[in-house]
């Protein structure tokens, strides 16, 4: 058995973001932390067919290594060493280049509202809070998440928890082709679902929208971006590409995602974890 951990979490004022004031703090114990979070490296895949994806790979370029055997040890694990990697006998340094919407990553509302918030002025207070599973086991390749799903799921949607989206696609598929050319998705209406009942975040291991890269068509007059644009006007962000949802179980959980404070960003890559009781 292992002891539990006790950690003290300490809520933040919404709508402060350069300024935390402090709430109550809240004393939570946890047995186990899950990692989930897809590892950040060289040509992570990126939506099929999409410019800019296709001009921004990502890139742990390793510039400095310490002696010839961390050379080859890198080598081995297949890090991308640059091609003039210096052997300096003193440190490893490597450069990370990446498009902020690949991987385990939490979008702000400017990534789609003009006026949205950047990332570094998300309250840190709506990412790290009890989460709770939304668990869809039978949401197979290429399937839709629907309003419906998430009413029957019985889960309660408010402002204390943070609902998480588990079909188990991105832990099964993430590196092989059918992670793009099957994800399921969401139904058009789960953004608005979720904003009207003020979740404080939503996270998900599907697409939030159609893919339209495989051909899925809109429908008549459906807003292709409908389900962040619901959301972002609430000010609630997004959580996307979890991973390892299985290993949560049934026991409660708080969930911590803490996105790169990049300034003005209108995402950042995330370290998502959850303590689970």
């Amino acid at each position: 058995m292992v002891k539990a951990r006790t950690l003290v979490l300490v809520s933040l004022a919404l709508g402060l973001a350069s300024v935390a004031l402090a709430q109550q703090p809240v004393q939570i114990k946890f047995n186990r932390v899950v990692d989930l979070t897809i590892p950040i490296e060289s040509n992570m895949p990126g939506i099929p067919g999409v410019k800019t994806y296709a001009d921004n790979p990502s890139k742990v370029d390793v510039v400095t290594v310490i002696t010839e055997a961390q050379k080859g040890q890198l080598q081995t694990e297949g890090m991308t060493l640059n091609s003039a990697v210096a052997v300096n006998g003193r440190s490893m340094i490597s450069v990370l280049s990446i498009l902020v919407h690949n991987g385990t990553h939490i979008d702000a509302p400017r990534h789609m509202m003009e006026k949205g918030a950047p990332i570094d002025q998300v309250p840190l207070g709506q990412l790290a809070k009890e989460g709770v599973l939304i668990n869809l086991p039978n949401k197979g390749p290429s399937s839709v998440v629907t309003v419906k799903d998430i009413e029957d799921s019985g889960i309660e949607l408010g402002p204390n928890r943070i609902p998480v989206i588990h079909t188990g696609f991105t832990e099964k598929t993430w590196g092989k082709p059918e992670f793009w050319t099957q994800m399921p998705y969401l139904e058009a209406g789960v953004g608005a679902l979720m904003a009207s009942k003020g979740v404080p975040a939503v996270a998900m291991d599907v697409f939030p929208e159609k893919p339209l890269w495989r051909g899925v068509k809109l429908d008549p007059g459906e807003v292709w971006v409908a389900n962040h644009l619901a959301l972002f006007e609430k000010g609630i962000p997004l959580i996307q590409f979890v991973t390892n949802l299985s290993q949560i179980g049934t026991s409660k959980f708080v969930l911590v995602a803490l996105p790169l404070r990049i300034k003005g960003g209108d995402a950042g890559p995330a370290r998502v974890v959850a303590l689970v009781e």
